[in-house]
């Protein structure tokens, strides 16, 4: 199981995820509230 956080404001968003055994695999992915943040979240 992957769990995801999910920090939503009005500028960016803060992402991070961590598998059920604890291990992280995203530190932090920071996405921009603008048209270049969805181009960049849509190709991850």
């Amino acid at each position: 199981m992957i769990y995801v956080g999910i920090d939503v404001a009005k500028d960016k968003h803060d992402c991070f995820a961590m598998n059920s055994d604890g291990e992280i695999l995203i530190e932090k992915l920071t996405i921009t509230n603008n048209l270049v943040g969805f181009e960049l979240s849509t190709i991850l």
